[in-house]
């Protein structure tokens, strides 16, 4: 029973040891501009980008969606002030007339065996 805790104990301290190596690569191999992506992130500064790269740190909706969605070092309360809107899109496929649903699981009843005679 000692040897199971034990093994169970390191393998939890090395997935621990692996998601801070990973993350420090990332710090320690990334450029100034993504250093200071980091830190908004870290800061849960609403900010987005742009599609030639550039950073822009404004309260628009669109800065606190992506705030939020980088999910683990993101402010709960940036929830409550973000407005998500679905739009329903025509593009989903409509209903098959094959894809009815599967019979229930229980058989009509219990049933007798055959007769030898």
């Amino acid at each position: 029973m000692m040897r199971r805790k034990f093994a169970l104990a390191l393998m939890l301290l090395s997935m621990l040891w692996q998601s801070l190596a990973i993350g420090g690569q990332a710090a320690a191999f990334a450029d100034v501009h993504e250093v200071a992506h980091m830190a908004m992130h870290s800061l849960s500064e609403a900010h987005h980008h742009h599609d030639d790269g550039s950073v822009v740190q404004d309260d628009s909706d669109e800065s606190r969606q992506h705030v939020v969605a980088d999910g683990g070092v993101s402010s709960p309360f940036l929830w409550a002030v973000t407005s998500f809107s679905l739009i329903p899109t025509g593009s989903a496929r409509p209903p098959m007339m094959d894809e009815w649903p599967l019979p229930p699981p229980v058989l009509d009843g219990p049933r007798r065996p055959p007769r030898l005679s």
